[in-house]
């Protein structure tokens, strides 16, 4: 009897465990690697919540720039400021080195030395955070 009723409703019959062609089945979609999940939490972690861009990760190891998780913090709480105020690209003046942020997306689009760059683009804000030990 209870079969019949769902007979009725969907106008296909039940047989439990047999989908019919409009299900849609869950087990072949594609899920990150547990490791690479855990690899990006990590990096955010480290990062004080802030996203690292491709381009950004290249420029901070060619220019030589060294952040601790506290470094980042402080970037962090610098980013957290910039949208406080409605900051779209804030450029993060951070000791001697510069980050050019996406502020909504909280991600740091490129880094440099500021001594070496002097002339930033495309950016709404500047925002400079403190470096206690540099």
């Amino acid at each position: 009897m209870p079969n019949e009723f769902l007979d009725r409703i969907a106008g296909v019959p039940y047989t439990p465990g047999v989908r019919t062609p409009n299900q849609k089945s869950t087990s072949n979609t594609q899920h990150p690697a547990f490791a690479d999940v855990l690899g990006q939490v990590e990096q955010l972690g480290s990062t004080g919540g802030l996203k690292v861009s491709a381009h950004a990760s290249e420029r901070i190891s060619q220019r030589g720039v060294t952040m601790t998780a506290q470094d980042w913090l402080q970037v962090s709480q610098a980013v957290d400021r910039a949208e406080a105020k409605g900051c779209k690209d804030a450029y993060v003046l951070y000791g001697n080195t510069g980050f050019v942020v996406n502020v909504p997306n909280r991600t740091v689009v490129t880094a440099m030395v500021h001594q070496d760059h002097t002339i930033v683009t495309n950016i709404d804000s500047v925002v400079m955070a403190s470096r206690p030990d540099r």
